[in-house]
């Protein structure tokens, strides 16, 4: 395996955990409103994954990789309380990452419409929910605990199996299936963690791809493809630790999909793409590592009244979903009035001029993050997540907004929200990074 530099191994610490968040009871899982029951079994164990790194006598910073379909903010604020207490680790230091699997159970309160859970089942997923939090608690305090001098580099590779899932149909709408001359982006960016022996202590990478491979006929415990990409990487390098992080693939799915074969085939070729990066030549990771986390408000595009709310349950009376969106509103609108916009979060680091990651909340579509890498100005290379620190809904961008269909429209349904976001979303998600990461790089 490639070593970085020897200057390097005084600079960086580095320490790792994984916690198992595996249920053993049914639940129900989370991401497809067609399931009609909880889980039956548990095809693979499923994980919360932290990896702790300083730079030099910094303080400590998390990146946390959770087995679920995402991160609710109530959720996240929950756990970032927690370990500010616990470990003295501020806001901006705590990264939260979900894979997005669809065969993991539901957590707090994310597709409030989606779900025909009774009273009883969703008490035993706020039960869950609370138990989880504790794990990731968990799995901070211990990666914090097990720092140890590191060092660390970056690479990147790539893997096939992400497809753009929107297809114009014959009358003119956009609906799910393969688009392959759809934007897509295939890169897998890869951080990498070694001890000053030489041994690969932590695996750290990425793919913009829904991690849906398996459907909601499902109903197995399983974290899809990239559980069995974590999987297989663990197996391969003993004692080390790997950690997914979904990127901007909100708008691609993996193809072919359907079967637990497909999944494992998926994972495994992602799995082999990052384990033969480990050996070529390496970019070492230099600090500073520095840190932000900032929220902006994103507008939707018009609030429905009450009484358009009460007529949509005149309209609507075989539409199960929509009338219980808009009885969901209604409900809400007793209590206070809807809000106009959505406080969305934004966070980034910069690990010295080598590496900037971008982690945006909600199920960000791929134009993000080739929009980013075109515009911003920075040195290095850029890394994008998505599925970070929480999950509002599908996160759409001026293309996909002006073509309509699931990720514009039907999705906020699911998702609760009150209407689809605004044209100007994209601007205000773009311009905050731009002015985000340029802070970081003056400082």
């Amino acid at each position: 395996m490639f070593l970085p530099p020897v200057c390097q191994a005084a600079q960086w610490q580095a320490g790792t955990a994984r916690v198992s968040i595996t249920p053993r009871e049914p639940l129900w899982l989370g991401g497809y409103a067609d399931r009609t029951q909880p889980s039956r079994g548990v095809a693979r164990e499923i994980y919360v994954r932290a990896l702790a790194l300083s730079h030099a006598k910094g303080s400590p910073s998390v990146l946390v990789s959770i087995e679920s379909l995402g991160f609710p903010a109530a959720v996240g604020q929950r756990v970032a309380d927690r370990v500010e207490e616990s470990f003295g680790l501020s806001r901006d230091r705590l990264l939260l990452n979900a894979s997005h699997t669809h065969s993991a159970p539901a957590l707090g309160d994310t597709l409030p419409v989606a779900y025909r859970m009774s009273p009883a089942q969703w008490e035993m997923i706020r039960s869950y929910t609370r138990w989880t939090e504790d794990r990731a608690v968990e799995a901070i305090g211990l990666a914090i605990g097990d720092m140890k001098p590191a060092r660390i580099s970056f690479g990147q590779t790539r893997a096939t199996h992400a497809v753009n899932r929107r297809v114009k149909g014959p009358d003119g709408d956009f609906e799910i299936g393969a688009n392959r001359l759809g934007p897509v982006d295939h890169r897998v960016p890869v951080l990498v963690v070694d001890n000053l022996s030489g041994e690969l202590t932590a695996l750290v990478f990425g793919y913009a791809c829904h991690n849906t491979t398996l459907r909601g006929t499902n109903l197995e415990i399983h974290g899809d493809y990239s559980g069995v990409a974590q999987a297989w990487l663990e197996e391969r390098f003993a004692d080390s630790v790997a950690l997914f992080m979904a990127g901007a693939g909100g708008d691609a799915n993996p193809y072919p999909r359907g079967t637990m074969q497909l999944a494992e085939e998926h994972g495994r070729n992602l799995a082999l793409a990052v384990g033969s990066l480990l050996s070529g030549p390496l970019r070492a990771v230099e600090g500073p590592l520095q840190t932000s986390f900032e929220t902006v408000r994103v507008s939707f595009d018009r609030v429905p009244s009450r009484e358009e709310l009460e007529e949509r349950l005149e309209e609507v009376p075989e539409d199960y979903f929509r009338r219980r969106h808009a009885r969901m509103l209604l409900d809400s609108l007793e209590q206070e009035p809807i809000e106009g916009g959505y406080d969305y979060p934004i966070q980034v680091w910069t690990l010295g001029r080598n590496l900037t990651l971008v982690a945006l909340a909600g199920e960000v579509v791929v134009d993000y993050s080739l929009r980013l890498e075109r515009e911003l100005e920075i040195e290095g290379s850029l890394w994008v997540a998505g599925y970070s620190n929480d999950v509002p809904g599908y996160v759409p961008s001026q293309r996909i907004l002006r073509e309509g269909g699931y990720e514009a429209d039907m999705s906020t349904i699911f998702y609760g929200l009150p209407a689809r976001f605004a044209m100007s979303i994209e601007d205000t998600i773009v311009e905050k990074v731009r002015e985000m990461v340029e802070r970081l790089q003056i400082r």
